[in-house]
């Protein structure tokens, strides 16, 4: 495959909400673009998007799919995205390497929960857009109903560029409203009808004329003077709105039937920036900003936007190529980890299928293969020293322990585990030190299933999942002092460790301090450190349920040693029991973590998410606006947050998303403390 000059070349991804139709969509662009012979099935697993095991045994999109072919002279780079609320990561991805986004819209569901989602991140990332109401062959399908809907639900001009003739069963195909000609269906076919009355669209086709000539002086002029303007100069005028984000794009058809997939991508290929069309790349190096020129040559800097295990290849780290020219062998930087690498083999991709090719001009989309250095959100540079903004995933939020199923998985989980977020960033592992579980966290039951169908088919690992167990805490409420002799005499040399220590509680968060108040030596310095360390060691397990016991001060005060018999060991033991016996006299009590929680729903909800928030011995800390919806603030204990994500889902209908951090420990009451105690004695009998 040839390097296409970066003017020629179109990037562009379709997002949408689950089922929506973009991988059929993407099926017949490949079709009708000679990449395969025939659309593929959903349902018989043999679609060119997904295939994946995981792809094809669930009928629907897991992870991104990559196409690079040729159209009527440009080189188009496509990513067919999931649509299910659980891989939200996958577009975040994809949103980062293309120049444009097309949304799909099921015409018989009209906008749907992650419509809503992902349409935000894309003009969160300030991308040209356009959508597709796709499905206009069903019935029950409404066009002008769905245009209505995204006038009132989104910001921007959207304008109807094609519109159904008919729907349901009476679908005749589209008409394309600025070139003036129709697009029919015959025998499985188009055909193009330039007789078309758009007597019944006239309103439409004035919306569009006026839409781009409100952006456009000349053709201002020209309009009012009653001047004829081209098809040229209003495709010249939508350019100019689409890149500002001023005019959306409306298409409408029928993927199913291939029924105006290829005027869509047409428009796509006019309307679609170029990849040099902001001229620099922008990014920083140590702190201070860096700007790049657009152009083909040795200065290189490219951003990886996806990690994939390939079982033929190896890791593939796809990437695309923002400025300069890569090569096999090109020696590369990786300048915020300072290290150099040598480029291996390239591809373009085409699905399952990579085509390796000599080179990689600006605005192109590649892999490269074998580069264990390289992970999702790298920059990799040649010829200057810059860092491009990393890619933002969203945050998982769905908490589980991972247990293995069997004695022959006990160990390999970890390691297969632990190799899941090279490929997907939305997946985070970690081992609990205090609670000694392996605690995962996930967007959701669907993503978590998945996991671990991957993990058995790649690393022939198992696992099953808990709900992980809390790091409670222990503390003590009141000041004691206490006196404890540790005295042994068995023939020989004796064991002899006298302390006098006090007890106090510190602020939350202060954890442990240790002190001495000795005089005249009533304890020599040399045994001070041993009086220490037996408590230090012994405040590991508490009196209550055998958690560590934080927020104290203890202090050695006073004691007695024995010149033979005394020893580090002694008095080290002497110090631990002082320690157990004060703390059972301090009014010790169970802490558990507690997290500050920051609920996003739109306002019918509150009621309810307060209400739920409440039931989970929350704290309201109070409410805000935020983007059109409403900010919920509290403070929850994290025992009551490890499946929040799936039970907000369910009460908010996939309209609410939360954030939560570690906020301080706070004790549990009487009731509940008895309940810990009781459970922790149960697991230990």
């Amino acid at each position: 495959m040839l390097m296409m000059s970066t003017k020629k070349i179109r990037n562009f991804c379709f997002i949408s909400h689950g089922g929506a139709g973009k991988t059929i969509l993407t099926e017949n662009i490949l079709c009708n673009a000679g990449l395969i012979a025939s659309p593929g099935s959903i349902d018989k697993g043999s679609t060119a998007s997904d295939f994946t095991p995981e792809e094809k045994s669930h009928n629907h999109s897991i992870n991104n799919s990559y196409f690079s072919f040729n159209w009527e002279g440009y080189s188009i780079n496509l990513i067919d995205t999931p649509g299910f609320a659980d891989f939200r990561g996958e577009v975040a991805s994809a949103l980062r390497m293309v120049e444009s986004a097309v949304l799909l819209i099921d015409g018989t569901a009209g906008i749907q929960v992650n419509t809503n989602y992902v349409w935000s991140m894309a003009e969160k990332n300030e991308l040209p857009r356009f959508v597709f109401v796709n499905k206009m062959d069903l019935e029950g399908a409404d066009f002008f109903k769905t245009l209505d809907e995204l006038q009132n639900t989104f910001q921007g001009k959207f304008v109807p560029i094609t519109v159904p003739d008919g729907s349901g069963e009476s679908y005749k195909g589209v008409v394309d409203l600025l070139q003036a000609v129709a697009y029919q269906l015959d025998g499985g076919q188009e055909k193009k009808v330039t007789d078309v009355d758009l007597s019944e669209f006239e309103e439409y086709k004035h919306e569009l004329l006026e839409s781009v000539v409100e952006l456009d002086e000349d053709l201002m002029e020209k309009y009012f003077a009653d001047e004829e303007i081209t098809n040229d100069e209003l495709v010249k005028g939508l350019l100019i709105g689409v890149a500002s984000g001023e005019i959306i794009p409306v298409f409408a058809g029928s993927a199913m039937k291939n029924s105006g997939v290829k005027t869509l991508l047409e428009y796509l290929v006019k309307l679609t920036p170029a990849p040099d069309h902001a001229g620099v790349v922008k990014g920083t190096w140590e702190g201070e900003p860096v700007e790049v020129e657009i152009k083909d040559g040795d200065t290189a800097v490219a951003l990886v936007g996806k990690t994939m295990v390939d079982p033929y290849v190896g890791k593939l780290s796809i990437f695309k190529v923002l400025t300069g020219t890569l090569t096999r062998d090109k020696e590369v930087i990786i300048p915020d980890k300072g290290t150099k690498v040598k480029l291996g083999k390239l591809f373009k991709m085409n699905g399952a299928k990579q085509e390796e090719v000599t080179t990689l001009g600006p605005g192109e989309i590649g892999a490269v293969a074998r580069i264990d250095n390289l992970e999702t959100s790298d920059t990799f540079c040649s010829g200057v020293k810059i860092k491009i903004a990393e890619i933002e995933f969203p945050k998982p939020m769905y908490f589980q322990a991972v247990y293995p199923a069997s004695e022959t998985d006990e160990e390999k989980i970890s390691n297969a585990i632990n190799r899941i977020p090279e490929e997907d960033p939305t997946f985070k592992a970690e081992f609990n030190t205090e609670t000694r579980e392996l605690v995962v966290a996930a967007m959701g039951t669907m993503h978590l299933d998945i996991i671990k169908e991957i993990c058995k088919r790649k690393f022939d690992v198992d696992f099953i999942t808990k709900t992980p167990k809390v790091a409670y805490k222990e503390t003590i409420q009141s000041r004691v002092e206490v006196e404890e002799k540790h005295k042994k005499q068995s023939g020989g040399r004796g064991q002899y460790g006298h302390v006098f220590i006090r007890m106090e509680p510190l602020s939350r968060g202060q954890d442990f301090e240790f002190g001495e108040e000795i005089f005249g030596g009533a304890i020599p310095n040399q045994y001070i450190p041993a009086v220490e360390k037996g408590i230090v060691e012994a405040k590991a397990e508490g009196v209550l349920a055998g958690y560590p016991v934080v927020d104290f001060k203890a202090v050695v005060y006073d004691g007695s040693y024995h010149p033979v018999d005394s020893s580090e060991m002694a008095f080290k033991i002497a110090a631990s029991k002082a320690f157990k016996k004060g703390m059972e006299q301090a009014q010790p009590v169970i802490l558990e973590p507690i997290m500050r929680v920051e609920v996003k729903v739109p306002e019918e909800f509150m009621g309810d998410i307060m209400g739920d928030l409440n039931s989970r011995r929350g704290r309201i800390l109070g409410m805000e606006p935020d983007g059109g919806e409403q900010k919920i603030i509290a403070e929850v204990p994290q025992g009551e947050m490890f499946t929040y994500a799936i039970d907000l889902r369910s009460i908010t209908g996939g309209h609410g998303n939360f954030d939560m951090e570690f906020s301080h420990y706070d004790k549990v009451s009487e009731k509940l403390q008895e309940e810990i105690i009781s459970q922790r004695q149960a697991e230990e009998a």
